[in-house]
């Protein structure tokens, strides 16, 4: 396995969005890196651009991300967050899956987001489950 602690690895990720840590978010990434979100396809220089405008985009960031499976190079987290979009002053809720390609070294090479956003008030979330 690439990581010798994918759950571990998926909590530094979650502790350097929390920090807002655009730095360090790109960093985690090699400098080759491709990310795919649906059917938008960042470059490696959008990769590494994407956390600091991601960040800078929002207020009120709060996220929480959930180790799901691991296997060889693959990591797979689960994503709740809620954010206010500084432009519209409107809150979000985010539900997502990523999908990280991960070398010997714990960086990503390839990642896969699929997610949801919609109005934070737009429904009353179920209770989560263990």
């Amino acid at each position: 396995m690439a990581v010798s602690d994918p759950a571990a690895w998926v909590k530094n990720v979650e502790k350097l969005y929390r920090a807002n840590d655009s730095e360090g978010v790109s960093a985690l990434y090699t400098d080759d890196a491709v990310t795919v979100a649906g059917s938008r396809v960042l470059s490696p220089a959008e990769v590494h651009a994407h956390p600091k405008e991601w960040f800078d985009s929002l207020d009120e960031y709060e996220i929480e991300r959930t180790f799901r499976a691991a296997t060889g190079d693959i990591i797979v987290s689960e994503t709740t967050a809620s954010y206010i979009i500084k432009a519209e002053g409107k809150r979000y809720r985010e539900f997502g899956v990523d999908v990280y390609w991960v070398n010997d070294e714990g960086r990503i090479y390839h990642k896969h987001t699929s997610e949801i956003v919609e109005p934070y008030d737009l429904r009353p979330l179920p209770p989560r489950r263990p």
